[in-house]
């Protein structure tokens, strides 16, 4: 959500800059994600007039024109505009200015010559510089003409425009309990209560009862608590005012003219989703009901949508007019023709909505706002606001009709005043009188031992809450804090602990970065993975398209991680320790577990081996001394069939190691290799830490040689590893794999080699002793096939 700070300048002259008043709700009410400077955009960009204009000696549609830049200076630019006349006031674009050239390709100025002539800058048209909504341009060759404004010369152009608004982007997530928040004055009202004051400000609250009743039928009132419509005539869609302009443009909504942006202004003005209908394309009196399977709508966005019985809509005698509250139908619109209007404002149930807009694929500002369950009484507000709005600009209009449809009234909610709860729940002693400050600061007033919660602050209805609106208010940090007295046993750690610990320890150490992934995937994500949806658990009210699935494997997130992150960093080694989850759907049994995986890419001279030893080294640190690699013949399915390979620890797979297929890779846009491993952590957590023997320390000194054999490609090196090692357990203590070779020569054998860690007990190993283990060595290894190099 973006809140303009001018706009809200001008309900509180002493109002904190942006960066203290960020600070502010950052600490009381929501995070801010950013403050956006319009002036950023306008930055190098100032208003200089046209002095001369000549034609270009070598395209005749370039001309050449000098503009006035200071009192004794000129500056030749070079331009290809239609409308250049000299005594313009035009928009220059300086050096290092950031433009959008053509309104597509982002650029930043530079001195340069164009067709052999010295440019220095631009003259820029209104697209090119976020201005084409302000000042809509005749053809594509026109430049911004503002000579008419009569603008300071040299002044830059964000001043110049007033253009120097700052944006608050602030969290919606933090605030999806308050649907109070989604609108400029009511996040002023919270920027009033955190400075310990009250904002004056009543809503428009207007009484339509006199007019003559537009007879709406409302059939499905439980799901539609409330809906009012107000017809008015002889308005237009006149150019709207700059504040209204103001807020729209925070939002990122371009103006389009008085009777389209008032709906908008309604919506992020006042936090209430309004629409405005041609009344003159109504066809006799509306009914709400549930759409007919099959009925169509094609939409303001140009687009026909398909409705089912589950959708809300309203209509006139002859067709659908709006997918409440979705979208309107596009022949219903108002334009700049239209002379007489409907205003909408309404409430509706936002579980049916939400489902009509998944259903539907059409994501809007205002669905997102009814998603958190908006209250009746803001539905007068919006159309209020709206007629008040239309009067300030039309002495003529007339109010011609109302209706509203509001059975089952919204209730006053009251909570108990209870001061000895409020102070033993945040454990400060507060004084009646600060504490009745902040509440009225909030609006919440007290009457006897009652407390009146305002009609808009749906999440107020315990003890509890008043007490949170305390400490929120007056700040958690102003509360001391106390060691809490509480016996203490011991504590045992299970092994799933330990082993999450260890393992975050263990891959931090080795150079890997520790990830935290959503617990959530969706189809488009397992399609990149070469999978599907099957055997996931589907979520029944998923938050977003992004997040359908609970995940099976750490794998496809960590892939989408990398991806993310491959555009900053050449090497990368990512991991995660975290659950997933199975889903039976024979037996419909969910089940989750602890996963443990990485994945890497783009390291130099990374092979099979390698990647064995970090494994070995991990298993081996948490005392699983039994594990061996063997190839897979069950694999993910965004795993490589040919180099991928089960680790079997104490006679059971633990789950797989290797490469991710190209394919899959390229699916992330990434063209190196990506390794991977995942462990199963349930099955690991009862081999870990087993007791072991302590072993006596040799005071000989260790000594080691390499070997090296051919051996068919389908014979197992880890069998000749073991082979190795039985020859002589007394004197070998190690044998590691260090290089596996392949190439064209010995097309069916693969060379192998070892390195073989020596030492004895009783006395130094001298070299005839070497010589006759590495005699028996291969002796043993020419038995299995093997030949010594």
């Amino acid at each position: 959500m973006k809140i303009s700070y001018n706009n809200l300048k001008r309900f509180k002259s002493d109002l904190k800059n942006p960066v203290d008043l960020a600070q502010d709700l950052v600490m009381h009410t929501a995070e801010v994600e950013e403050i956006i400077s319009q002036k950023d955009d306008f930055e190098n960009i100032v208003v200089w007039k046209i002095t001369k204009i000549k034609d270009h000696p070598d395209a005749d549609s370039l001309r050449v024109c000098m503009v006035d830049a200071w009192e004794s200076e000129e500056i030749q630019i070079v331009c290809g505009g239609s409308n250049l006349e000299v005594g313009q006031d035009v928009a220059v674009a300086k050096l290092w200015a950031t433009v959008s050239w053509h309104g597509e390709e982002t650029v930043t100025m530079k001195q340069t010559a164009i067709r052999g002539v010295e440019s220095n800058w631009m003259i820029c048209a209104s697209e090119e510089i976020w201005l084409a909504s302000d000042f809509p341009a005749k053809d594509s060759k026109e430049i911004l003409d503002l000579s008419q404004l009569n603008l300071k010369v040299g002044e830059n152009l964000a001043t110049a425009l007033q253009k120097d608004d700052s944006v608050l982007d602030i969290d919606n997530k933090a605030i999806n309990h308050r649907p109070d928040l989604f609108s400029h004055i009511w996040i002023l009202r919270e920027v009033y209560a955190i400075e310990w004051e009250k904002l004056d400000y009543e809503y428009e609250q207007k009484d339509f009862s006199n007019l003559e009743d537009l007879k709406i039928q409302n059939k499905i009132p439980e799901k539609v608590a409330r809906y009012i419509w107000v017809k008015i005539s002889w308005v237009e869609n006149v150019e709207s005012s700059d504040y209204i302009k103001e807020v729209l443009e925070a939002s990122n909504c371009a103006p389009k003219g008085l009777l389209v942006d008032l709906s908008n202004y309604s919506l992020y003005f006042y936090g209430q989703p309004t629409h405005i209908f041609d009344a003159d394309k109504i066809e006799g009196n509306l009914e709400i009901r549930f759409a007919k399977s099959g009925e169509k709508l094609l939409a303001l966005d140009d687009k026909e949508y398909e409705l089912t019985e589950k959708d809300i809509v309203i209509a006139d005698q002859e067709k659908v007019v709006a997918i409440a509250w979705i979208i309107g139908w596009k022949e219903t619109g108002v334009s700049d023709s239209t002379k007489n209007i409907i205003i909408e404002a309404a409430n509706f149930d936002h579980a049916t909505l939400r489902a009509s807009g998944k259903n539907l694929w059409v994501r809007t500002d205002a669905l997102n706002i009814f998603e958190k369950d908006l209250l009746p009484v803001s539905a007068l507000w919006g159309a209020s606001l709206i007629v008040s709005e239309l009067e300030k600009v039309f002495s003529n209009m007339k109010l011609e009709a109302y209706s509203d449809c509001y059975e089952n009234k919204q209730k006053q909610v009251e909570v108990e005043y209870d001061l000895e709860f409020i102070n033993n729940l945040i454990w400060k002693k507060y004084e009646e009188k600060q504490v009745l400050e902040i509440l009225n600061n909030l609006w919440i007033e007290k009457s006897g031992n009652k407390l009146i919660i305002p009609s808009w602050r749906k999440e107020l209805n315990y003890k509890a809450d008043i007490a949170e609106e305390i400490a929120r208010i007056d700040w958690y940090d102003k509360v001391e804090s106390q060691i809490p007295k509480i016996e203490l046993g011991a504590i045992i750690q299970n092994n799933t602990y330990k082993t999450k610990k260890f393992t975050r320890d263990f891959f931090v150490e080795n150079w890997f970065f520790d990830m935290y992934t959503y617990s959530f995937v969706n189809e488009k994500l397992m399609n990149k993975c070469n999978s599907t949806l099957e055997n996931l658990v589907p979520l029944k009210n998923f938050l977003s398209e992004d997040a359908t699935h609970m995940k099976n494997s750490l794998i496809p997130n960590l892939l989408l991680s990398l991806e993310k992150n491959k555009r900053e960093f050449k090497d990368l080694k990512l991991f995660e320790v975290e659950k997933v989850f199975d889903y039976n759907k024979q037996i419909n049994d969910i089940s989750e577990k602890y996963n443990i995986s990485w994945v890497i890419t783009n390291l130099k001279n990374v092979v099979y081996y390698d990647l064995q030893n970090i494994i070995s080294k991990f298993l081996t640190e948490i005392w699983v001394s039994k594990f061996e690699f063997k190839k897979s013949e069950n694999f993910p399915t965004y795993a490589h069939s040919t180099r991928t390979a089960s680790i079997i620890a104490r006679w059971q797979e633990i789950w797989v190691i290797w490469e991710i297929k190209p394919k899959v890779a390229n699916n992330f846009w990434i063209k190196d290799k990506i390794w991977f491993f995942e462990i199963d952590l349930d099955k690991l957590k009862n081999m870990i830490f087993s007791i072991t023997k302590a072993k006596e320390l040799s005071e000989f000194q260790a000594s080691n040689f390499d070997i090296s054999f051919l051996i068919p490609k389908d014979f197992s090196w880890a069998r000749l590893q073991s082979t190795i090692l039985k020859t002589n357990p007394k004197l070998i203590q190690k044998v590691e794999l260090f290089d596996i070779y392949e190439n064209e020569k010995f097309w069916d054998k693969r060379s192998v080699s070892f390195k073989v860690f020596l030492q004895s007990m009783n006395s130094e190993i001298n070299d005839k002793e070497k010589n006759e283990l590495i005699s028996e060595i291969i002796k043993r290894a020419e038995k299995m096939w093997a030949e010594h190099k």
